[in-house]
């Protein structure tokens, strides 16, 4: 299942914006929105939660409801159901998602529900927002059984299931691998968790478990300092607890939302931390929103969806062609060309370079204030920047193109 046109109308700041995330008849896995505070971002992962969750919909007239989406189903996912759904229809596909609720006020054939236990725990939406509180968590149960949900929020509650699940996984390994012994198992726990951070090569990783009652996840760092999962540093924290999170749900067909994943994230990992998440699961659609000049340099422009307000103060959507090519560029060309910001310096030293070029082409160069405007700012910036060198040759062509005239 994945989302292939949001149109929404009337939400808070957005008034009528319509996205496709299809691009060359292929619905895209992976969709990145950026832009200012206040542009939308946060409104469209919550705008399309609350549609899977009912919100904002109107009946009888879909088209005019607040949130409308066109959902693309594989054939895989509409043969299961087609007995009973013709998930092609809007009005079928709602009702096929407000039984994913749990809602059982339908009247539908037994045999139809049945249909739907039994593969239901295979699509999911996932929704990670911006805040979350890591309170002290602990391992609970050793036999974690989580009940299916339709709609997830990675939340407090969900979060402090994480210790729980990693050795209720230990558990379920050894009960399947029986030829196994225990430390085997463990190693295979710990590789199989730490194998979805490799790209991003961690100073810290899962070692085991500790060896009393309480069986918490124990990590360790190239000194070989171990510490338990309360211990991790803000950004590690933020890495581990938010991933687990969302592999503990083991998404797979699902739609997985992650409000600015790169919270307290080193640049290092902003850069790797989408090829993390699609490691996650299976066949997923991954929809984040961010600021984060390492991540939307990480993708391709056609995965990225620019959110901006025109003259008119309406929100609206560049994408694709409108932007220029993103992957692979360093983050300045990233902030400067996608995400328009006029510099990367702050804007004191922009102005001063600014009153450097205009004097060295009012041929001012030789003036008291040039020398005192440049020394200052050698001082600050040092004999290596590019700006103050660049500023040296138009110096120096100027004095060459002078004095020739002057020769004459």
């Amino acid at each position: 299942m994945k989302i292939e046109k949001v149109h929404i109308k009337n939400i808070k700041g957005i008034k009528d914006l319509e996205l496709s995330f299809k691009k060359n008849n292929e619905i895209l896995d992976v969709i990145v929105l950026a832009g200012v505070n206040g542009s939308g971002k946060t409104t469209i992962l919550e705008s399309i939660k609350d549609f899977f969750n009912n919100i904002n919909i109107n009946y009888d007239e879909p088209e005019k409801s607040n949130v409308n989406l066109d959902i693309f189903f594989e054939e895989f996912e509409k043969e299961k159901y087609r007995p009973f759904f013709n998930l092609n229809n809007q009005k079928q596909a709602r009702i096929f998602f407000s039984i994913l609720l749990g809602y059982t006020h339908y009247t539908i054939e037994d045999k139809a529900l049945e249909s739907i236990k039994k593969y239901n725990n295979s699509l999911k939406i996932i929704y990670v927002p911006a805040e979350n509180k890591f309170e002290e968590i602990q391992t609970y149960s050793t036999t974690l059984s989580r009940e299916y949900q339709f709609i997830n929020i990675i939340n407090s509650n969900v979060i402090r299931d994480i210790p729980s699940y990693i050795a209720t996984r230990r558990n379920y390994l050894a009960t399947i691998e029986e030829d196994l012994t225990m430390k085997e198992v463990t190693n295979k726990v710990v590789n199989e968790i730490n194998g979805i951070f490799d790209i991003l090569e961690l100073d810290v990783k899962l070692k085991g478990f500790s060896k009393d009652e309480k069986t918490m996840p124990i990590f360790e760092n190239s000194a070989g300092e171990e510490f338990d999962i309360n211990d991790l540093s803000s950004g590690e924290k933020q890495l581990f607890l938010r991933t687990l999170s969302i592999k503990m749900l083991e998404p797979k067909n699902s739609i997985i939302l992650i409000d600015e994943p790169e919270l307290s994230l080193h640049p290092k990992w902003q850069q790797r931390i989408i090829e993390v998440y699609k490691k996650i699961g299976e066949n997923n659609q991954i929809i984040i929103a961010t600021h984060s000049p390492h991540i939307l340099g990480s993708v391709s422009n056609e995965n990225i969806f620019i959110l901006y307000r025109d003259e008119n103060g309406k929100i609206e959507a560049k994408t694709g062609d409108e932007l220029y090519s993103s992957y692979g560029q360093p983050v300045d060309r990233v902030l400067k060309d996608i995400m328009g910001l006029e510099s990367v310096r702050t804007p004191k030293i922009e102005k001063d370079l600014e009153e450097l070029r205009k004097l060295v082409d009012e041929d001012k160069y030789d003036t008291k204030e040039f020398k005192e405007k440049y020394s200052n700012l050698l001082e600050i910036l040092g004999n290596t920047d590019e700006d103050l060198f660049l500023i040296d040759m138009d110096v120096k062509i100027k004095q060459k193109v002078n004095s020739n005239v002057e020769s004459k």
